[in-house]
């Protein structure tokens, strides 16, 4: 699809040195990466000139290795540099002729790949603006596109379902939920056989690898959320935090349709399980794992320890500023903000309408622009800012509720129990069909119960939305970076 057109565009695996001119930031880093492991280059950007001739003097001119080296920016490059690499600029005009170029680096687009296969399929020109933004907005997602990218989607995430690696999965929760986005966008129907697979195969790397992810570095970005504040101190002097409770992958696709003038970098990253607000989120403001709090199960303590986090890394108590909701002063002095955002959580725990009724209500958010308008205030006050998800949601049936079940400690989490001091939890397992959770990063004195993917509590026979699970969807969350804001 179109990263194999952009390969052959780009020449990469035709030309051993390679200099591609980005600056319309069209190539995503996750391609880069992959392309350069796959065809063995080693990736570059070119951000300083002096920087860059030293290493081509001592290092590239005296090599046979591939490079992959790209520009983001209009740095000047040496002639004799330029002579020596094999140089292509990739914009949107010379990539999608059909189309109005400044309306598509001034638009949000969805998938590159659905828009690579719109424009093959579209027979006329569209010269202007307003016309290309209606292109993207609806005609882009039309019947015959969209067959062919569900194909295509379907494709790529059962050729991945054959890896099993934490980045693999990143990649196959994206791919997924924008298998579900076109799914309401566009009513199509489910594939219960794939859907199946994902989540049977998902809670296999759960059950074997999660425990391995606390390992990793948050240089590029945090693989467990714990280390979402690592991440952010080793990239910012003066961040803000925005923690919108309970955002999954596919309420960040629906959202981003709508921020307008706002460009950023989605990473993802795996939530603590249990999926639980107290657990998952105090995980991301405290830089703990659940093992490590005094009050794991309550939110109790959840301000101190952001509080306590910060001065960790260098800022005075009056300097940190922790709030709940959109409406908040910025004073002078703040240089670390948190902002709590319960929206979609509220949502997800209200909705009578399932999946198909969480899309709408999303779309409804996302226009409201209270979300926009809160980035810009932080942005343009300074700070750099960063979105984060403490877990996401999951739609499900009800299998009924066990009674009786001891010393249980309570959760706004539908999707598993907690207990302590219980001596029957087998019987509760084998009653519900219920899978006994290692208590991985997790005190280790409690008894950790969760429903299958597509189970929940509650009365019977109910389909809710609800999270504490394993699910996909609900383990791997958004982590955004926001790299501009402005006022259009």
């Amino acid at each position: 699809m179109f990263f194999d057109y952009l390969n052959q565009f780009s020449g990469i695996g035709s030309y051993d040195r390679i200099i591609i001119f980005d600056f319309q930031e069209i190539i995503e880093d996750n391609y880069l990466s992959i392309v350069a492991e796959e065809f063995g280059y080693r990736l570059i950007y070119y951000k300083d000139v002096e920087e860059f001739r030293y290493l081509y003097e001592t290092e590239i001119k005296k090599t046979q290795e591939r490079y992959l080296v790209v520009l983001k920016s209009n740095i000047y490059l040496p002639y004799d540099i330029r002579c020596n690499f094999y140089c292509v600029d990739i914009n949107y005009k010379v990539l999608f002729p059909k189309l109005n170029p400044n309306a598509l680096s001034l638009s949000s687009i969805f998938d590159m790949n659905l828009l690579y296969i719109a424009h093959g399929n579209l027979y006329k020109m569209i010269s202007s603006e307003m016309e290309t933004r209606q292109f993207l907005m609806e005609d882009m997602f039309n019947n015959e596109n969209i067959k062919d990218f569900k194909g295509y989607l379907i494709s790529e995430i059962e050729d991945l379902l054959n890896e099993n690696d934490y980045s693999t999965w990143c990649r196959i929760a994206l791919l997924y939920s924008k298998l579900k986005y076109i799914k309401y966008k566009c009513n199509l129907e489910d594939d219960e056989e794939l859907e199946l697979s994902i989540q049977n195969k998902f809670k296999d790397f759960i059950f074997i690898k999660y425990s391995t992810l606390s390992g990793y570095s948050a240089y590029n970005g945090p693989v467990l959320l714990n280390k979402g504040l690592d991440y952010i101190f080793m990239n910012s002097k003066k961040p803000a935090l925005i923690v919108m409770d309970g955002m999954s992958i596919l309420d960040w696709l629906i959202i981003s349709d709508d921020l307008k003038g706002v460009s950023y970098k989605c990473n993802l990253t795996y939530a603590i399980i249990p999926t639980i607000t107290s657990i998952s989120r105090q995980s991301l403001l405290s830089g703990k794992l659940p093992v490590e709090m005094i009050k794991p199960f309550s939110l109790v303590y959840e301000k101190n320890m952001f509080i306590e986090r910060c001065m960790e890394s260098g800022y005075k108590k009056e300097e940190i500023k922790y709030n709940r909701g959109y409406d908040f002063e910025i004073d002078y002095s703040d240089k670390c903000i948190c902002v709590i955002i319960n929206d979609i959580d509220d949502l997800v725990h209200s909705q009578k309408q399932g999946n198909i009724g969480m899309y709408s209500d999303i779309k409804i958010l996302s226009k409201s622009e209270k979300l926009q308008n809160l980035i810009k205030k932080l942005y343009e006050n300074g700070f750099d800012v960063y979105i984060a998800s403490d877990h996401g949601h999951k739609e499900t049936k009800t299998i009924g509720s066990p009674k009786g079940t001891g010393v249980e400690v309570e959760t706004k989490s539908k999707r598993t129990i907690i207990l302590k001091d219980f001596a029957d939890y087998e019987g509760i397992i084998n009653e519900f069909d219920l899978l006994e959770y290692p208590p991985y990063f997790l005190p280790k004195d409690y008894k950790y119960l969760l429903c299958e993917y597509d189970k929940s509590f509650g009365v019977r026979d109910n389909i809710i939305l609800s999270h504490g699970g394993i699910s996909i969807e609900e383990v791997i969350v958004p982590f955004i970076k926001i790299e501009g804001a402005v006022n259009e």
